[in-house]
């Protein structure tokens, strides 16, 4: 299979996909905890692997969890990295005495809430248990009676929406900080 996808068939890097995606997903979805990043991440191996093609590659499944567990080890990385800067950045936006600047964060606040306040009904009630009463989706679809898939599939609508309509550096303080200024 391998060497005709790398003399160019590329109906064998999909016979490849199909036989190692789902086994993949399974291997980071036990590490990260979350399908939908699990499968974020597979799909970069995936991709990082189709453009290697002319690596000398002796065994795909080991390859390929050496790309997954460094694509998991980057996310977790820059995980930790986005934890830290937010929680540094709302210990800071507790502190501020600037009326100004206490102004501008209520706005941004109210701004904030606003567009989530747009997302449907069900999407925002998935959006906030998940960041508000910080609930895994496993937890939110026992609470609402619906499917994990579900659950999922109203945080991409969430998080989709509202990358579309706020500034990218108010979605990062939104999907990290939203709760540390009230």
């Amino acid at each position: 299979m391998l060497s005709l996808w790398i003399s160019g068939d590329e109906k064998a890097f999909e016979e490849i996909y199909k036989r190692y995606f789902p086994v993949l997903v399974s291997v980071a979805w036990q590490k990260s905890g979350d399908r939908f990043i699990a499968e974020e991440v597979v799909q970069e191996c995936m991709l990082a692997f189709y453009h290697r093609r002319e690596a000398g590659i002796a065994n795909v499944g080991a390859y390929l969890q050496v790309i997954l567990r460094n694509k998991l080890y980057d996310y977790f990385r820059k995980t930790l990295i986005m934890q830290q800067h937010v929680a540094s950045a709302g210990e800071r936006v507790a502190q501020v005495d600037d009326p100004y600047q206490r102004l501008f964060q209520e706005e941004l606040m109210a701004g904030i809430r606003k567009s989530i306040n747009l997302l449907p009904e069900q999407c925002r009630k998935v959006f906030l248990l998940s960041r508000e009463e910080h609930l895994s989706n496993q937890e939110i679809a026992v609470r609402l009676g619906i499917s994990v898939n579900t659950v999922e599939q109203h945080m991409r609508k969430a998080l989709r929406r509202l990358r579309q309509e706020l500034p990218p550096a108010v979605v990062v303080f939104l999907l990290m900080a939203f709760y540390y200024v009230r």
